[in-house]
């Protein structure tokens, strides 16, 4: 069986030793380490997907991503399928081999792939955790292909990353949760910019669905749905999801942004420090949901 274009090899998985942490980080960086739940990597000389929105021309190493989120108090990452790569997520494996103990993995698989319970075993054995289903201005799936693998994330209770827009959630939110599925949904709920939070009805499906309890959302790619916005969403998202159903992300590297992919990194943070005072709420964000969610 292939994912992508390449086999699928597993191999021995050694554990790793936690990242150092800066000395001049405020109290909220106390250990266990943080943890970055929605984040890509690549390198130039993937191939892109035919489809792709966009191909960046730059490098977005693991290697530099782990170098960057410890710099910033961050240890561990939740590595999410760029959609630009398509289904080929050889580079992602290949992260998720490298450092067992620090990523956790969430790939995009083509229905037309025949996976093996051995297959499957064997990517829940390098850490992923999830699948994702990058179908922002993209047709909705014909979700009977996806029955078999579907099935596999329920089975393995791994939650379905959606990146939709807003006003697509009051169709799908409902099939995947009426089904038994975990959702996740990046971007501060996905809502629309020129809306709002308070005037999407998309966004007001989203926090409608935190009553299923299995519904969370990243607070990530705040420049996505426009910082202003996404501060006055958080007070909205607390009270519908609760720090048990929230979890922080970078969205590095910013993808089809233009933004400094240095930079950027601790303005997020910094962001969702100022949006979310409670340092309790905070370090339940940060670290109690997505370990739990993601058997850190």
């Amino acid at each position: 069986m292939k994912i992508g274009r390449r086999a699928l090899t597993t191999g021995a998985l050694a554990g790793a030793l936690p990242l150092a942490r800066p000395a001049n980080l405020s109290a909220l960086a106390a250990e266990p380490a943080w943890i970055d739940t929605h984040a890509h990597v690549f390198v130039r000389g993937l191939k892109s997907a035919t489809d792709a929105r966009y191909a960046p021309t730059y490098d977005a190493s693991w290697q530099t991503l782990l170098e960057l989120a410890q710099k910033n108090g961050v240890g561990r990452a939740v590595l999410l399928q760029p959609s630009f790569l398509g289904f080929d997520n050889a580079y992602l494996f290949e992260a998720l081999r490298a450092e067992p103990g620090r990523f956790r993995g969430v790939p995009w698989v083509s229905p037309s792939i025949e996976i093996s319970q051995h297959d499957w075993e064997g990517l829940a054995q390098i850490g992923v955790k999830g699948l994702r289903f990058p179908i922002y201005g993209l047709p909705t799936p014909q979700w009977s292909a996806y029955r078999d693998m579907l099935g596999e994330a329920l089975k393995r209770d791994w939650p379905i990353h959606l990146y939709v827009e807003s006003k697509r959630l009051p169709e799908i939110l409902p099939l995947l949760l009426d089904s038994g599925h975990k959702v996740v949904i990046p971007h501060y709920g996905m809502f629309d910019r020129t809306l709002g939070p308070a005037r999407d009805p998309g966004f007001k499906a989203l926090l409608d669905s935190a009553a299923s309890g299995r519904v969370w959302v990243v607070m990530c790619g705040a420049y996505r749905v426009g910082p202003e916005r996404a501060r006055a969403a958080t007070p909205m998202l607390l009270d519908a999801f609760g720090p048990a159903r929230l979890m922080w992300a970078s969205d590095w590297p910013h993808t089809d942004t233009g933004l400094d992919r240095v930079t950027t990194y601790p303005k997020t943070l910094k962001w969702f420090e100022e949006w979310v005072p409670d340092a309790a709420v905070r370090r339940t964000i940060l670290v109690d949901t997505p370990s739990k969610l993601y058997s850190f």
